[in-house]
């Protein structure tokens, strides 16, 4: 008798979906599909411009970049937004130190080429940045005087100056420098489809050297919405956080190292990698899309491509169903600390007790399913044999 692959979901009964909410039965697709085309269809979809992207070039002068920055226009319904969005929750989270933000300033003072910052046009002249937030926020915190700079190789003599406090010639040569861009335009795209496609398509493109993306930052910079805001506040609870050695109040692991602070213990260390790479914000995400794993054939073997392809249709949630989310993670999160601590996706019976999804997954599905919510204050009042049952658990399943 073969054992079934648990990572491969099986064709699921609806009984096995009634855990679902209506708003959650929808199908899961990809973002674009291979399709087979003769020689003449592809040389016609050439010629009618079809899968190309439409750009246009332009240049700034870094003296004016903090008022680009701040520069607010009006939306389509009214509001004042920002005309050029650098919204953190869009980008990765900072990983720049104030070394490597002075070694940017010290580039520009040296005239040495920068690569130029990449933006999408979401609506008439408003745009997102895909690619060179951490550029655009350096140069405005310079001229903020927000930081001096720091560990400059070729000007140390400079070290200590703030933009304000640099000698007047300096100042007036870093001020003749510009910064030039790409922008993708809106007509780019034919549909919210279609710019998701080909703004994952860039992004990863203009990503593919330097410090390698982690999936989230990718899936952060395309598909930006309501449920991703809703994992990245998510993340940030105070117990979720405790759970994954997260701190409160996380310091930025130095870009170059990629180590964190040495006075951290290995938990802490571990914990700031997750942050820094937004794996925290994934596992919210991870949390709502394993409700559908079931009707995912690939199962856990391609769950970066479940996530994708949840996040796309999540992001299109009305408020009630936001709420729904937010509460059931917030709920399942308050009854596993107030049973298990800081161990809830730990496996019990290792010495070196260390979080991971493998327990992670399963654990969140079950504690918020409909057959266990009405058992939480029992477990949790008898949680030690809670605890107890868990480590045979994960003693006489260890191997599997």
């Amino acid at each position: 008798m073969s054992r079934k692959n648990p990572t491969q979901a099986s064709e699921t009964p609806q009984s096995q979906v009634s855990h679902l909410y209506d708003f959650e039965k929808f199908p899961l697709g990809g973002l674009s599909s291979k399709s087979t085309a003769t020689e003449e269809e592809l040389n016609s979809t050439y010629a009618k411009g079809e899968n190309r992207i439409v750009t246009e070039q332009a240049r700034y002068p870094l003296a004016g970049i903090l008022d680009m920055l701040q520069e607010k226009v009006e939306g389509e319904t009214g509001e004042k937004m920002p005309r050029y969005d650098l919204d953190p929750e869009f980008q990765r989270r900072p990983r720049w130190n104030v070394e490597r933000k002075s070694r940017l300033i010290e580039s520009f003072l040296m005239n040495v080429p920068v690569p130029p910052v990449f933006f999408y046009e979401c609506d008439l002249a408003r745009f997102e940045v895909m690619d060179g937030r951490q550029r655009l926020t350096t140069l405005s915190e310079f001229y903020a005087d927000k930081f001096a700079l720091t560990g400059l190789q070729y000007w140390s003599a400079l070290d200590g100056y703030k933009y304000s406090e640099l000698p007047a010639m300096i100042r007036a040569g870093i001020d003749r420098r510009y910064i030039s861009s790409v922008i993708l335009l809106k007509e780019t795209a034919t549909d919210a489809n279609q710019a998701a496609m080909l703004k994952k398509l860039v992004f990863e493109r203009l990503n593919s050297g330097g410090v390698k993306l982690a999936n989230q930052e990718s899936r952060n910079a395309i598909f930006n919405g309501p449920l991703n805001t809703l994992c990245i506040n998510l993340s940030a609870d105070e117990r979720f956080q405790k759970m994954w050695g997260i701190p409160s109040d996380p310091k930025p692991v130095d870009s170059d190292t990629n180590e964190a602070d040495d006075t951290a213990d290995e938990s802490t260390k571990a914990g700031l990698r997750m942050f820094e790479r937004m794996e925290d914000v994934e596992l919210v995400l991870r949390f709502f899309a394993y409700r559908k794993i079931g009707e995912f054939p690939p199962g856990l073997n391609k769950i970066s491509e479940l996530l994708d392809s949840f996040i796309v249709e999540g992001n299109k949630f009305n408020k009630d169903s936001l709420i729904t989310y937010s509460e059931m993670f917030l709920k399942t999160v308050d009854f596993l600390w107030n049973t298990l601590e800081r161990d809830a996706f730990t496996m019990l019976t290792h010495s070196k007790k260390r979080p991971t999804k493998i327990v992670y997954d399963p654990l969140m599905f079950v504690a918020s399913s409909r057959e266990v919510i009405p058992h939480h204050a029992k477990l949790i009042e008898n949680k030690e044999e809670l605890r107890q049952e868990l480590q045979k658990m994960y003693e006489g399943n260890n191997e599997l």
